[in-house]
């Protein structure tokens, strides 16, 4: 690969592929991210709320500018349902520009959130995580809003890509685990219900510890991820569906467009790629920047919000 010496000014000289300084920078963050830990571990009075500020700090400097940040807010549906505490909410402030709020307590309509994330200490108990979990997956996103776009009037009940959004889900701890047996443990047991699980790992040899990111489901298509979280209650198999695209024609002895840019496709063009596909040898934190943007677009935006829907359960009351 090509290499670059070039004087940045400030005294900043870049030396060699910028790629491949990336990948230093990401492998140096997480080094860091397991110190900074430490240091608030070693004082109880700051554990909580300095290892949740850590985690926004590093999903903040990975994720789009246009999705905010919520602390301490509690998911509900048009239907009355709510779900547990959830320690950090990531939204879309562009289609949902407000929270309904009672005094201090926020309360984020399903249908604005893209990602939710539940900070754990060194402990945590499975059977609570999963109950968390299921209380967010019980939701239902109402897919009843109205909105112009460029070439009309579109309704969500009329969508093909999106009927009913699940946000994605994940965790992450300090929960230090020795042995790779431990990581798949917890993958196995909270994989279904958390799409990424990030936690510290200690190797027994030299005892250096960094994050490590667990994806039970890395081994399926982006297909039958979009179909998880765009069409939530109404994923009829657990097949590997390929990702469908629209006006893709075969070129005459020769491979399609999309076949040139590298992606593998089924019979009916449809792409067939898998989320693994995106993982970096030996460079956790930044799989989990190219995987978590890769499933953020299959997302895209928040459904358009059903104001009909909650109007509605307002007037019932």
């Amino acid at each position: 690969m090509e290499q670059v010496n070039k004087n940045l000014g400030g005294g900043i000289t870049l030396n060699g592929n910028p790629l491949q300084l990336i990948a230093e920078n990401y492998r140096d963050l997480n080094a860091m991210m397991v110190k900074e830990i430490e240091l608030a571990t070693a004082h109880p009075g700051l554990t909580g709320g300095y290892r949740e500020e850590m985690w926004v700090k590093f999903f903040r400097s990975i994720i789009p500018r246009k999705f905010s940040f919520v602390h301490g807010a509690m998911i509900i549906d048009s239907g009355g349902k709510l779900s547990n505490e959830v320690d950090i909410a990531v939204i879309d402030e562009m289609y949902t520009p407000y929270i309904f709020q009672y005094h201090t307590l926020k309360l984020i309509p399903i249908e604005a959130v893209s990602l939710v994330i539940e900070c754990k200490s060194t402990t945590y108990n499975s059977e609570q995580l999963i109950a968390w979990a299921k209380k967010i997956e019980e939701l239902k996103a109402n897919n009843t809003g109205i909105a112009r776009i460029a070439t009309g009037y579109a309704t969500g009940v009329t969508s093909e890509t999106q009927s009913q959004t699940l946000p994605i889900k994940v965790l992450v701890s300090i929960k230090d685990n020795v042995t790779d047996e431990a990581l798949h443990q917890s993958k196995e047991q909270l994989g279904d219900h958390f799409d990424f699980i990030v936690q510290e790992q200690r190797e027994f040899a030299t005892d250096k510890k960094r994050f490590e990111v667990l994806i039970k489901n890395e081994e399926k298509t982006l297909g039958w991820w979009g179909n998880r979280l765009n069409h939530h209650y109404q994923i009829e198999s657990e097949e590997e569906a390929p990702l469908p695209v629209k006006f893709v024609k075969e070129k005459p002895g020769g491979k399609t467009i999309l076949e040139q840019a590298g992606f593998t496709l089924d019979e009916n063009f449809g792409i067939t790629n898998k989320l693994v596909e995106m993982k970096i040898a030996d460079n956790p934190l930044l799989s989990l920047n190219l995987q978590l943007n890769q499933l953020l677009m299959l997302i895209n935006n928040p459904m358009l919000f059903p104001h009909f829907a909650y109007a509605k359960a307002f007037q019932e009351l």
